[in-house]
This record gives C-alpha cells, structure tokens and sequence, in this order.
C-alpha cells in the first residue's frame, strides 16, 4: 500500500519550520550585534552600560577580564533594548496595579501617563487622604498671615491651586482605581476656607475641564498642563485679581492661534520606557497687535531664586509668582498685564526680598499634589529670604520702618 503523501510530508515541514524559527532566534542576538538591526530607544536605567573590559596584567587579570567581559555582554547583547521594552509591556499587560511604578508612573488608558508623587497620588484620588480639623486650620493661618503681612507693605496675594493632571482627565485614569470619596483634600480646603475666611483659594478645575472642548489642557506623557492649559489658568488667575485690582480683563482666546504640533513624548514616558508619541502638545501663537514676551534669565543679584523675569514696557505694575513648574506656562501670559513679572521657583514667600522690592501683587501657585507633602507650619520658617512662622505675632515696627531698618 502507497503511503498518503500529506502524512509523509507534513512532519517535515514541521520539523523544518521548527529548525529554521530556532536558528533564527539563535543567530538573531549575534546578527543584530553586527548589523545593528534593533532601533528601539534605549532603556531608562540608573548606570551606565558596562564598557568592553581592558586586559591587565598579574595573577587576577583573567578573571577580571572574563567578569567584565561577561558584564559588557549582558549589557550589549543583540536585541536586549527591545527584549527589555517587551518585557515591560508583558508585566504591564497582566500585572497592571503590581508594575506601574518605573519609577513614579502610573499607566493609564489610551497611553495616558500619571505622575504617582511619593507613591500617595492613588490614595489621594481615592479621597483616602484626608486633612483632619488642624491640617484646615493650619492652612488657614499660613493664607491670612500671608495675606495680613502683605497687605501692610501695600501688597495684594492671591493663592491658586494647579490641578493634579489626574483630577482634570479622570475618565483616562486605570480601571483598578477606585473612589472610597468623591472629594479630596482641595475639596476640603475649598470648602473650608470659604466657611471660616475671607481669603479665596483659586479653584481651576472646573474651567480646565471646559477648555477641554476646545483643546486638551494637559500633556498625554507629562504631569503638567499644556501652554492651552497654563492659558486658561491665566485666564482664571486674572479675573481673581481683578476682584482685588478693578478694571482687570484677561485677554480672548480669539487673540491667539491654536496650534498643535508634534513632539516627543515626555520626562514620564522615558521613566515607565512605555513607546508612545505625545499627542497633546498645544501651542498658542499670539496674533499682531499684542506685545512680545520672552522670560529672560534674571539678573545675576537674585539668580539663586528667581527663575526668570518678563518686561512689558507698555503695561504697569509688577508681579511676585511663587509656586513650582506649573507656573512656567503662566509666564507668557501675566506679562501683557503688568510691567515685570518676576518668576520664583519655591513655594515660600521671601520675606527681605519682598520687604525691599514691594510688588503690587504676590501671586502662590501650588500643585495640588503639594497638598500631601506641605507642612504649612514648617513652610514659610524664619531664615535667609523666609517669612516668620505664620504662627507668631506681626512685626511691631510699621513696614516702614522695618525697611529702613534693613
């Protein structure tokens, strides 16, 4: 009896198939090291690659040779760089709420990246992190401290919250989070200063989360908001003040073109080594008519704390930003209302500097996440350029005086 050629041949097939995945995975490490195949970015990691060991002499020097020769290889071998990105999506992929740490990253859907600040940001979006009764009044003696000591030397404050990126694109975040609360600490401090104090805190979510129609307000792969976000912001900023400086407007959306370029993505997708483009990046091109601005580099006296400085010839007054890297999207913007725009990277208020210069106005900006690594006792302690502990009594000397002394 004649054998069934399908039997007799597809074994073989089989077995050739089998042979030739095998060699090609055997040669593909060295192909690559020769032919430099694998174009995938390299990974984020805390060393640099072990270099090609150098032969030395004496007793130890093959052993050292064949230890570093074995290191530079772990380090180099072909395709490593996207066998390593495999493996995160892999642990990503089935392990989400085990692996999203890398460090600090949280992955969320549609390639949204969440900066996690000290391992607290979940449980701050779960609401699970709470101020207690002393944490509210706390706040609420910094805030009118400051706003008491400023108003003697004739200066106006104003306290604004940048949202958590989180807290405006809620609908991006993991699946596996969970609200225990509806409200968080902002929330809370909303609510609680507008019950015991005359002092207003910003509140900008509710006009990031409106602008949203019109363009995203926050980077996809970065914790901040975009220059569209920092607009509206500004927007904000502006009407607040206002109530304090009448006659204040800020400026239409209508006196910008909206651009959308494209750009790499960002500080969080090079930490989580997740491969995606950034897609959020709004650019806002004043149209002719407005003045130009550029933050400059400040000068040399105060470049130890200011981190730039705005002029605006046809504008008057000046203003104080204190706050973080949130404000450096205001910068284009505070400039076409007042002559100098001064920007300080620190949340303390700097008591000499601010006696000595008088601003028309003191702007705090604060990320909402500062909320969970802030001690408003300890924030504005006496030392070189820090106010006194808003727990202690007001100079007894007028303003004035107190200048002079100085």
């Amino acid at each position: 009896m004649q054998d069934n050629p399908a039997k007799s041949t597809a074994p073989r097939w089989a077995e050739l198939s089998l042979i030739v995945l095998f060699l090609t995975f055997l040669w593909a490490p060295t192909l690559d090291t020769l032919l430099h195949l694998d174009r995938s970015t390299l990974p984020k990691e805390n060393r640099l690659p072990a270099p090609f060991p150098e032969w030395q002499s004496g007793s130890r020097g093959l052993k050292n040779f064949l230890a570093g020769l074995n290191a530079y290889f772990n380090d180099h071998f072909g395709w490593r760089n996207r066998l390593i990105h495999w493996h995160r999506r892999l642990q990503l992929g089935l392990f989400p709420a085990e692996n999203q740490a890398s460090p600090g990253v949280i992955i969320g859907r549609d390639g949204w990246l969440f900066l996690n600040a000290d391992g607290t940001t979940i449980d701050y979006y779960r609401g699970t992190r709470r101020f207690t009764p002393q944490d509210l009044r706390d706040w609420q003696a910094l805030l009118e401290h400051r706003r008491d000591w400023l108003a003697r030397l004739g200066i106006k404050y104003l306290f604004v919250v940048a949202p958590n990126k989180q807290s405006i694109y809620s609908e991006e975040v993991p699946d596996w989070w969970k609200r225990d609360r509806p409200d968080t600490k902002l929330d809370q401090l909303i609510a609680y200063m507008r019950a015991h104090s005359t002092v207003e805190v910003v509140d900008l979510r509710a006009a990031l989360r409106d602008a949203r129609q019109i363009a995203p307000t926050y980077f996809k792969t970065d914790s901040h908001w975009n220059p569209f976000g920092g607009f509206i912001g500004y927007q904000e900023i502006i009407k607040a003040l206002a109530k304090q400086m009448p006659g204040l407007e800020p400026l239409p959306l209508s006196d910008f073109t909206i651009e959308r370029p494209l750009r790499p993505s960002s500080y969080l997708a090079d930490w989580a080594d997740w491969d995606v483009n950034e897609t959020c990046a709004v650019l806002l091109i004043p149209k002719p008519g407005l003045p130009p601005l550029e933050m400059s580099q400040p000068f040399l006296e105060y470049s130890d704390f200011i981190v730039g400085v705005t002029e605006n010839p046809q504008a008057r007054g000046t203003v104080a930003v204190f706050g973080d890297s949130f404000q450096n999207c205001l910068a284009p913007y505070l400039g076409y209302h007042f002559r100098t725009v001064t920007f300080h990277k620190q949340h303390a208020l700097p008591e000499q500097w601010l006696a000595k210069e008088r601003p028309d106005v003191v702007v705090s900006e604060m990320v909402e996440q500062e909320f969970d690594m802030t001690d408003p006792n300890t924030l504005d302690e006496p030392g070189d350029f820090l106010m006194r502990p808003h727990r202690q009594l007001l100079p007894t000397k007028p303003p004035e005086e107190a200048v002079d002394a100085r």
